[in-house]
């Protein structure tokens, strides 16, 4: 078992640039989230790509099917790489969750791996679904080149497992709008071989009110 995972967070959101919290709930990508998309797609085409899986919530797939495009292959749509469930939170602003939530938020920021979001998942559960999803495509695929698109707690989550490392470090990894992680998975285990790549984005900035980053 010799894959390569090309993974990818989706393109920046209205939600990104309005602060609101996303988790399970949608927003579409801005013009600027559809060219990131194309860029990434451009940077990418040296890569073998076989296969392309996605998150099946909106702003991952929209940013999948750009990549899709330019390697002509189809999108395979997936729960497993679903945003974390952010329950109640879902469609607030940081400003209205500390108001209503001072408790639960201040546990996010301090202590996220103990977090219990009314109505969300925790990272433990993120943690259970993808490392059974990656189990899953390295027993059914061998020496093949997938990109995986999905979402910044999730991809985070995955860096996170792959490392060996505590989900209590979640902010210890950044992940940019349309960032690229590549990781080998070999014999002996998953290797990182990049982290957090956006040098594709020609006009980028960092956007300071994305929720809960």
């Amino acid at each position: 078992m010799t894959n390569t995972i090309y993974l990818v967070r989706h393109g920046q959101t209205e939600w990104n640039i309005k602060g609101k919290t996303q988790g399970h709930g949608n927003s579409n990508l801005t013009e600027k989230g559809k060219n990131q998309a194309k860029e990434l797609a451009d940077s990418m085409v040296t890569y073998p790509i076989d296969y392309i899986y996605s998150s099946d919530l909106g702003r991952a797939v929209e940013t999948a099917e750009i990549v899709a495009n330019k390697f002509d292959k189809e999108v395979i749509k997936t729960e497993a790489l679903r945003e974390m469930g952010f329950g109640a939170w879902e469609g607030l602003l940081i400003k209205e969750i500390q108001e209503d939530y001072k408790d639960v938020y201040n546990t996010w920021r301090n202590q996220p791996h103990l977090v219990e979001i009314p109505g969300g998942e925790t990272l433990h559960i993120i943690k259970e679904r993808t490392d059974r999803f990656l189990k899953e495509l390295n027993e059914k695929h061998d020496e093949k080149h997938i990109v995986l698109v999905t979402h910044s707690v999730t991809a985070r989550v995955i860096l996170l497992s792959v490392l060996n490392s505590d989900m209590e470090n979640i902010y210890r990894i950044n992940q940019g709008n349309t960032a690229l992680n590549v990781i080998e998975f070999r014999n002996y285990g998953p290797v990182v071989i990049k982290m957090n790549d956006t040098s594709h984005i020609k006009s980028n900035h960092k956007l300071e009110n994305s929720a809960l980053e």
